[in-house]
């Protein structure tokens, strides 16, 4: 029987994002078998434009239990992660994910601007004081955030070291926002941070893009997971030279004792920072370990003492280790299939003032060699290649999804948007009947009766957003109607840069990720200089996500991202199959773990680990 460190209520509220009024939207535990999902509108609050000093904190979640309470404290954590990558610590050239400089925060190296409060899974923390910043102060009409930065926070360094203050703070952000950055997440704060400057070392100040601040900016410089950038030491980029680029300079409750690529990252806590807790850790270690199987016999060996793995391996390795345990990370993830290359946009609406003309981009390949991708201004070509999408939506079997390679943990999804099935705003229309037959159909009257060859892109690496195994079925499935898809193994890394550049053009397999029914959908489908999903959609649609970031009107956001979905699933831009409930399997040798709730579901929060003695 799985056991979970899951001591909520099945149905649980969503965090509030700061600044607007947002309603929650209640989600269901969807590792605990259970897909009850439905509006739950927060009572009207006032907005909160000032941040207190320090909220109060939920109560945490329980050990998992033990016969006898062990003595804990102490001892080496190893943990498994799909890559370790090189060393690049200068905020303008960070481009990986987990196993980067942008996982290093989660890894307890780096440190956010914002924390938000430790809640208990699956539910998000709302915004606190225990970042970088211990306050911070909206003014609307004055376009500015204004954040005043803690003064016990040091940095584990010689060189450049010191203590954080707020030019560190200006500098992180405006580094990785400059112009020519290869930052992935710099080009999407520049939609809405003009730019930053310190009034004093203690106070950091950004002026805001007039009308562009979105409603879900917290998570953007939070925990959250939602793409927040590394604080570093502006001291140490001082220094000249490179010494910035390879040399760690954290401000976490760990620090970097060694770095090697593709092998491992061994760090050593830091007793008196901040954040420090009683008895931590004596070392921690994360390794890589990047094959499924592998991290398997790994945990069962003790080789490593907690492994993300797919939801099919879940449950057998558990049993397998007497006395382990799974512990949820974040909200389920709804696996995407993304049909790349339908770049529809002419414009940089909403990213450049005055907009730019941007059509056609590289990836609008709307050719024989690409028939799911329509060209805008042939209506015979946009409609054949809408029929081919259907077809490949419906050629997937989502409950034998579930059932083979999710061992029944989770349930079909249809929406980019993120409302279930059984949710009351959930429109019938969504839903995509699996048929095989009329797949075929479908296949035949948009001229490819005998299917077609393909490339699809399932990263190998990114296993906090994607399930190999699952993308692996779909292609199998796609056999039944003609479509030969074969399997593109490129790393998140190196494939990222031709979705930034809007010149992908495959089908490909990521994730939706959205904590409320009402916030701003779409970001990663209209055109900026950031991340982008392989499809940009036509104005009129795109600027939905736009009147989102500041429509104060719940019923109306719900509306527009309504809207939003009805234009998806006609066209269907992309095919949502099934949730994945982002868990780690833990060795008993670990007495306790709290990680933070956040977007990706990654390794973090190793100053709360306790180790049996």
């Amino acid at each position: 029987m799985l056991k979970m460190n899951f001591d909520v209520p099945k149905k649980f509220g969503a965090v509030v994002i700061m600044g607007l009024l947002v309603g929650l939207l209640a989600i269901t535990a969807v590792a605990c078998g259970s897909d009850d999902e439905e509006d739950a509108a927060a009572p009207a609050a006032p907005a909160a434009d000032k941040a207190p000093a320090a909220a109060a904190k939920a109560e945490p979640t329980k050990a998992p239990p033990t016969a006898v309470p062990p003595k804990e404290g102490g001892g080496t954590l190893i943990v498994a992660n799909d890559l370790i990558g090189p060393r690049a610590f200068r905020p303008s050239v960070i481009t990986g994910g987990a196993h980067s400089a942008f996982g290093l925060q989660d890894w307890g190296m780096y440190d956010f601007l914002l924390r938000a409060d430790y809640s208990a899974p699956p539910t998000f923390g709302e915004g606190g004081g225990d970042g970088l910043a211990t306050e911070w102060t909206l003014d609307r009409p004055g376009n500015k955030i204004t954040f005043t930065i803690r003064d016990d926070a040091k940095w584990n360094c010689d060189e450049g070291g010191g203590m954080v203050d707020a030019h560190d703070i200006v500098y992180s952000f405006t580094e990785s926002m400059k112009e020519g950055t290869k930052s992935t997440r710099g080009p999407g704060l520049k939609t809405w941070m003009e730019s930053w400057e310190a009034t004093d070392d203690r106070t950091a100040v950004v002026t805001l893009v007039p009308g562009k601040l979105p409603s879900d900016w917290m998570m953007a410089i939070g925990n959250h997971g939602g793409g927040s950038i590394p604080i570093v030491s502006k001291k140490l980029a001082d220094l000249g030279g490179d010494k910035d680029l390879t040399t760690f300079c954290g401000s976490g409750p760990f620090h970097i004792t060694s770095w090697t690529s593709e092998e491992e990252v061994v760090a050593a806590p830091v007793p008196d920072n901040y954040r420090a807790k009683p008895n931590m850790i004596d070392e921690l270690r994360v390794v890589q370990i990047a094959e499924a199987n592998a991290k398997v016999a790994a945990l069962k060996t003790g080789e490593v003492h907690m492994a993300n793995l797919p939801l099919k391996f879940t449950g057998p390795t558990n049993d397998a280790i007497d006395g382990s345990w799974l512990q949820p990370v974040g909200k389920y993830q709804p696996q995407t299939v993304y049909f790349a290359g339908n770049f529809w946009a002419r414009t940089s609406y909403g990213f450049d003032d005055p907009p730019k003309e941007i059509f056609p981009r590289e990836g609008l390949k709307a050719d024989a060699d690409h028939p799911w991708i329509g060209n805008p201004d042939d209506d015979e070509s946009m409609e054949n290649a809408r029929k081919v999408r259907w077809a490949l939506s419906m050629a997937i079997d989502r409950e034998s999804l579930t059932r083979n390679v999710f061992n029944g943990l989770g349930g079909s999804t249809y929406t980019y948007t993120d409302v279930m099935p059984d949710h009351e705003r959930f429109n019938p229309e969504w839903k995509v009947e699996y048929d095989v037959e009329g797949a075929k159909k479908l296949l035949a009257e948009a001229g490819v009766p005998d299917g077609f060859e393909m490339d699809f892109w399932v990263s190998p690496d990114n296993t906090a957003a994607v399930d190999p195994e699952a993308f692996e079925a779909i292609a199998q499935m796609w056999q039944d109607i003609g479509v030969n898809a074969s399997i593109e193994k490129t790393v998140y890394a190196a494939r990222r840069p031709t979705l930034v550049a809007r010149s992908i053009d495959i089908p490909f397999a990521h994730h939706t990720f959205f904590l409320t029914i009402d916030q701003p959908k779409g970001g990663s489908l209209v055109p900026t200089g950031g991340f982008n999903h392989g499809v940009e959609l036509p104005e009129e649609i795109g600027q939905l996500r736009y009147a989102n970031e500041t429509e104060t009107d719940l019923e109306q956001r719900i509306q527009n991202n309504l809207k939003m979905q009805d234009y998806l699933s006609h066209w269907q831009l992309m095919a949502s199959t099934v949730t994945l409930q982002p868990t780690w399997t833990v060795r008993p040798e670990v007495a306790d773990w709290k990680p933070h709730q956040q977007a990706w579901g990654m390794f973090n929060s190793p100053e709360t680990v306790k180790m049996k003695k």
